[in-house]
């Protein structure tokens, strides 16, 4: 039976980086049997590995944090893609509009209609 076995996470990483076991140790201060303990379930990431592990690997921290923590999955994990900054421009720009669209519309009926055009009591009072 020719079963496909899943290649470890950071062993997956490492080789669409091009980088190795041997760099990632360094980066996070640690003896290279920590990476092979890591890869077979006897240490984990701590605290103050995160920061660098993510860097290195060139994930966005806080999807990292969420995949080592557990919140998401690997595949999460590679397809995650980090929000837009919305800057101070855009968020000026809207508001705006929602203060345009939250204002009362004037209505005007059809053509056919022997009534007025309705004005609100604000656009009145602008004239």
């Amino acid at each position: 039976m020719n079963k496909e076995v899943k290649k470890h996470w950071l062993t997956r990483r490492l080789k669409e980086l091009g980088k190795t076991k041997s760099d990632f140790a360094k980066k996070l201060d640690v003896n290279n049997a920590r990476i092979y303990e890591l890869e077979n379930g006897l240490w984990k990431l701590q605290v103050s590995h995160i920061k660098k592990a993510a860097e290195f690997l060139e994930f966005d921290r806080t999807a990292f944090l969420d995949f080592i923590s557990g919140d998401i999955t690997e595949d999460e994990l590679w397809n995650y893609e980090k929000p837009v900054k919305i800057t101070d421009e855009d968020l000026a720009l809207l508001k705006a509009v929602k203060s345009i669209a939250s204002r009362p519309q004037t209505t005007i009926d059809s053509p056919d209609s022997e009534k007025s055009p309705t004005v609100s009591p604000k656009a009145e009072r602008n004239r």
